[in-house]
């Protein structure tokens, strides 16, 4: 087993629950500056009420929402949202996620009714789950899933693998695939396509979000 293959067969590092949208794939690693106004209108349009805003953050800093946390940035050309369980609800459907109430009804149609002609992806990462997976969607439709666990191993793989995902496919076994830890380094791969490089290349840069928290109930 070569060195890349050993780290692909190690256990996952990663906590991220991110969906992309936007005209322009490859923007979102030296965007514009975050819109707040835009921002709220999103968060509006997709969460439930009772959700403050609580300031401006990083991306590194947004990856990993608590569940009563949802991030967006606006920038020209693209919408990042990090919610704990949109990303799932995007990739696997409401049965890998706990929606509960946190969003509106029509939280799909929204995030695919921001850039119809452009492209959606959704992104999750859940390493003490041992989760893993992301979607693609193009036009709103649905081009790409590919999605595993700890538990049940690769349970998804729908649609021709992006252009990104090639370089992990090729030196990755299909037994190797079952293993958290290489699906992993699948995702890391397949968010280059949005952000210009690996995700996890940024070092703790990326662009601003608008974080809105949500009120505890009386």
């Amino acid at each position: 087993m070569n060195a890349e293959m050993a780290r692909e067969a190690a256990a996952m590092r990663w906590e991220v629950s991110i969906v992309c949208a936007t005209d322009q794939p490859g923007s979102f690693g030296t965007p514009a500056g975050n819109d707040a106004d835009r921002a709220a209108r999103i968060v509006r349009e997709l969460a439930a009420d009772g959700y403050n805003h609580a300031g401006e953050v990083s991306l590194w800093n947004a990856l990993h929402p608590g569940e009563d946390a949802i991030f967006v940035g606006a920038y020209p050309g693209g919408v990042l949202v990090c919610h704990a369980d949109l990303a799932g609800a995007l990739i696997h459907g409401n049965a890998w996620s706990r929606v509960n109430g946190s969003l509106r009804g029509g939280f799909r149609e929204t995030l695919l009714g921001l850039y119809p002609r452009g492209e959606v992806m959704a992104m999750a990462l859940h390493c003490v789950a041992q989760l893993w997976g992301f979607s693609t969607y193009r036009e709103s439709r649905r081009v790409r899933t590919v999605a595993g666990s700890g538990e049940d191993g690769l349970f998804a793989d729908h649609g021709v693998p992006l252009a990104e995902e090639i370089p992990v496919l090729a030196h990755v076994t299909p037994a190797l695939l079952e293993r958290p830890a290489a699906g992993e380094a699948l995702v890391l791969a397949a968010s280059a396509r949005m952000f210009g490089d690996s995700i996890d290349q940024l070092g703790g840069t990326g662009p601003t979000l608008s974080h809105y928290r949500r009120r505890a109930a009386a």
